[in-house]
C-alpha cells in the first residue's frame, strides 16, 4: 500500500485522485503517524432486469396464466 502525506494531498490533488481512479488504494500519514485509507470506490454494477413472469406462465400453460377468474372457478369449470 501506498503512503501519502497530507502535504500531497493538499499540494497535487490531481496526481492523488488520478491514482484512486486508477484503483490504488493509498494510506494517509499525518506526521508520520497512520491517519486514514484511502480506498477507490467499485464501480456499481446495476441488477439484471426482472424477468416476464406472466410471459413465462402463458407460455407454460397456454390458457390459463393471466386469467381474471380465480383458480378455483377454473378448476371447477374444467371438470364439466
Amino acid at each position: 500500500m501506498t503512503t501519502v502525506t497530507t502535504r500531497e494531498i493538499q499540494r497535487d490533488t490531481r496526481a492523488v485522485r488520478q491514482r484512486l481512479l486508477a484503483g490504488e488504494t493509498l494510506q494517509w500519514k499525518l506526521g508520520g503517524r497512520v491517519v486514514g485509507h484511502l480506498v477507490p470506490v467499485p464501480e456499481i454494477q446495476h441488477p439484471l432486469p426482472w424477468p416476464n413472469l406472466t410471459a413465462r406462465l402463458r407460455h407454460l400453460y397456454r390458457r390459463s396464466a393471466g386469467s381474471s377468474q380465480p383458480a378455483a372457478h377454473q378448476i371447477y369449470g374444467d371438470r364439466d
